[in-house]
């Protein structure tokens, strides 16, 4: 006769195993250093938003070099737990300071070690039968000559015709290179906005059906909406993000000195950032009225934008600008120069101001610092609300926009078969 346990144990064994899933993640990036971006954030999110039955592996760089290269690290951040593959000590200071050369650049050093550490790297993912997730095109060869699925995104740092703070100015034909093999061999290839997406379709209209928008979002567990400063002196302004040069700092300094004119000095400017606003002769007329903060955390971030009345942003270029989200997202206006993508978010006179690009630098100057005072006026006669202007970004979370990608990765391996309890060795 059949023991009880014995019939137990067949039930338990015949109940249906759900699927793990394995996601690999490569970019030359180490989530535990003070480097800070939307590929930064969009890692760093992947991390803390991954599903339960999905594990990480993610091969990085230590920028710290405390860990061994080429073994596997397993990690906690933000209280989720991830493997960490580094194969390159780069410190955050070295990635700061700009390349000259591909060969000396964070791109190309880790490049390199892709390369001298593929066998391993080549065993490690393929006995995991991972999906790959890629942010940069320049390292799609990877996954593409293992035969594995990726999942590609396009940053819009190849942008034509834009000042960057990189050699991809320089050496454009590197990441032209890697776009078109990406586009052909990824599973999926996912843009930050809709003007980059029509771009991509109309210049590979073969593989129209696989490009695709994914728009930024912004982590409302960390930015939340906070309480309007009752009082609006000193008017204080944020920015926060690298002072790229399509960013056009110049006009951002201008606008801030041309306010600080109209409001008597009564005005503090905090960018948030790491790098270095003396290369710009306008920064010299507001050097005295800016409080650096240098590298912020998330939740430092969301601090210090909710300790400002206003977000400025006067970029000719942006995908969706994660830190436009962010300041919305704590309940800060912001004024920007337009943008297209930014117009569900900004609503003129009630989440901020979009200024249209028209006339001399001078006049886009005046018309920025006319509508920040206009924000002002408004914050001092309470008319604006903190939970009114987080709304604007609602459509903007990782519940509606990361949890795509790991949509895409679950459709990606259950079509072929991936999932199950891969082998772990190494």
């Amino acid at each position: 006769m059949t023991s009880t346990l014995t019939l137990a144990l067949r039930a338990r064994n015949a109940r249906p195993v759900k699927p793990r899933y394995q996601i690999c993640l490569i970019h030359p990036f180490d989530p535990r250093g003070e480097k800070v971006g939307g590929l930064e954030t969009y890692i760093r999110d992947f991390i803390t938003f991954h599903p339960a039955d999905t594990d990480l592996l993610f091969i990085g760089v230590d920028s710290r070099g405390d860990l061994e290269l080429g073994q596997i690290h397993n990690l906690t951040f933000r209280g989720r737990t991830f493997e960490f593959l580094p194969v390159l000590h780069y410190t955050d200071q070295q990635a700061r300071e700009a390349a000259r050369t591909i060969q000396s650049s964070l791109t190309g050093q880790f490049f390199m070690a892709l390369l001298r550490h593929f066998v391993p790297i080549a065993r490690l993912i393929r006995a995991r039968r991972c999906s790959v997730d890629l942010r940069r095109v320049e390292f799609s060869w990877l996954p593409a000559i293992l035969r594995l699925p990726f999942v590609q995104m396009l940053h819009g740092e190849g942008a034509p015709k834009l000042q960057m703070d990189s050699l991809l100015r320089k050496y454009s034909f590197v990441h032209n290179t890697g776009e078109r093999f990406a586009v052909a061999m990824s599973e999926k290839f996912l843009c930050v906005n809709p003007f980059i997406t029509e771009r991509l379709q109309k210049t590979y209209p073969a593989r129209k059906d696989k490009i695709d928008t994914l728009w930024t979002w912004v982590n409302t567990d960390i930015f939340k909406p906070q309480p309007m400063h009752a009082g609006t002196s000193p008017f204080r302004v944020v920015f926060a993000g690298r002072l790229d040069e399509f960013k056009d700092p110049p006009l951002m300094f201008r606008t801030i000195d041309r306010l600080r004119q109209r409001l008597n000095g009564d005005v503090v400017f905090d960018y948030i950032g790491t790098s270095n606003p003396e290369r710009f002769a306008e920064f010299d007329a507001i050097r005295d009225i800016t409080a650096r903060h240098g590298f912020k955390d998330a939740a430092g971030m969301a601090a210090t934008l909710a300790s400002a009345h206003a977000g400025i942003l006067t970029s000719e270029f942006e995908g969706m600008p994660r830190f436009v989200l962010e300041t919305l997202a704590v309940g800060r206006p912001v004024v920007a120069m337009h943008l297209p993508q930014l117009e569900p978010v900004i609503v003129d006179g009630e989440s901020g101001y979009l200024v249209p690009r028209a006339g001399s630098s001078n006049d886009m100057a005046d018309t920025l610092a006319d509508r920040l005072i206009d924000v002002r006026n408004a914050i001092g006669a309470d008319e604006l609300n903190a939970v009114r202007i987080a709304g604007a970004i609602k459509s903007f979370t990782p519940m509606t926009q990361l949890a795509r990608v790991f949509r895409y990765h679950q459709e990606i391996q259950d079509a072929r078969g991936m999932t199950g309890t891969p082998s772990h060795a190494y």
